[in-house]
């Protein structure tokens, strides 16, 4: 079972979506201002994530893998961060949503197969993920 974490800059209807789809396979997916207080710093969360295990995040702040600290304390955490590319973060909302459950189960996979990383989420269904 993975958790999925959707960062402030999502729309918060796309984790509850996406809750709804894959809740019958025991995952389970948030909006963060419906886990943890809207004002977490970023390194707070990632340390709480990786308290509790198979946490993806889900962004559109791709400045933030590159960002030291942040990049740090995620990769420390254990979790999975996982950012739009620019292509998909221009997209209307349910194109944004159909993308990332066109890619769920590549997601699931990435999830399962890397102890912890950052990763760009490709538009097309056979592009590779790519670390950044």
């Amino acid at each position: 079972m993975v958790k999925v974490l959707f960062d402030h800059n999502m729309p918060p209807v796309i984790a509850r979506a996406l809750d709804v789809l894959i809740k019958s396979d025991g995952h389970e997916a948030y909006a963060l201002r419906d886990k943890f207080p809207i004002n977490i710093r970023d390194i707070d969360l990632f340390e709480a994530l990786g308290r509790e295990r198979n946490w993806i995040f889900i962004s559109k702040d791709v400045a933030n893998a590159s960002r030291k600290p942040e990049r740090a304390a995620l990769l420390r955490s254990g979790v999975l961060g996982v950012y739009l590319a620019p292509a998909i973060q221009k997209a209307r909302i349910n194109e944004q949503a159909a993308t990332i459950i066109w890619q769920w189960d590549r997601i699931l996979n990435q999830r399962m197969n890397n102890a912890n990383g950052l990763f760009l989420l490709p538009l097309n269904k056979g592009s590779k993920f790519r670390a950044i």
